[in-house]
């Protein structure tokens, strides 16, 4: 009787100490989201000429290694691109999704 106490005692505490373990997954970047309606100009003229029909969906200022970029997410329709700027709001890099269809090239049957 008092080896099944100490063994249902042993089974208890590993179950305690083990649920009060937290796994944290560090990232590599220090992600802040922006109000859309906060955007600097150069930024939204650069969108609104360039990309006539999309939609700003997200931004995120991004610091890694001190420095400091903007991610902006896009959208028209099924098609997300993700447009990146540098610290003085200049386009740096353009993702555009290719494999995305459009609603106007749907296939049908």
């Amino acid at each position: 009787m008092k080896k099944t106490l100490l063994l249902l005692f042993v089974l208890m505490t590993s179950l305690v100490v083990n649920s009060q373990t937290n796994i944290v997954i560090v990232d590599k970047y220090d992600r802040t989201p922006i109000i859309i309606n906060n955007l600097k100009a150069p930024i939204t003229d650069f969108i609104n000429r360039h990309y006539t029909g999309f939609i700003i969906n997200q931004a995120t200022r991004v610091v890694k290694n001190n420095v400091i970029t903007y991610e902006i997410i896009i959208v028209q329709g099924t098609t997300t691109d993700t447009l990146i700027y540098d610290r003085g709001y200049n386009i740096i890099r353009e993702i555009v999704q290719n494999d995305s269809i459009k609603p106007s090239e749907k296939i049908k049957k």
